[in-house]
């Protein structure tokens, strides 16, 4: 089932993606004040990379794209933490960078399982015919 098409979601993708570059320039309490919902930091982090995965399986979602994609997010998720090192009041985070990446792999998770099972009914649905 489409709901967008693949242009729409690269769009969608690169203004989070953007978005998520300016994060670490800006101060704590300006962040604080955009974002009022107080979740566990990591679970914030793996959240977003998990929203990018999809978006960025929806933009290319072939088996080697998805690859790709787990590789250049899990980069884009390191890079961002180590921008953090070189702005005054912010911190780069080793964890941070791993709830990134665990985002980004349980999606990666999850869609495998929801495609094997696509799979498995289409298999079915041979069988009985």
């Amino acid at each position: 089932m489409k709901f967008l098409n693949k242009s729409v979601y690269k769009v969608i993708f690169f203004i989070i993606a953007t978005a998520l570059m300016l994060y670490p320039v800006m101060p704590n309490d300006y962040i604080s004040s955009l974002y009022p919902v107080n979740l566990n930091d990591k679970v914030e982090h793996a959240g977003v990379f998990f929203i990018l995965s999809l978006l960025l399986n929806r933009a290319s979602a072939t088996r080697g794209h998805r690859l790709r994609n787990v590789v250049v997010l899990s980069l884009f998720g390191v890079v961002i933490e180590l921008i953090q090192h070189f702005i005054p009041h912010r911190s780069t985070s080793l964890n941070d960078a791993l709830a990134n990446i665990a985002g980004i792999l349980i999606f990666q998770l999850l869609f495998s399982i929801y495609l094997f099972s696509i799979k498995r009914k289409q298999i079915r649905s041979k069988k009985i015919e």
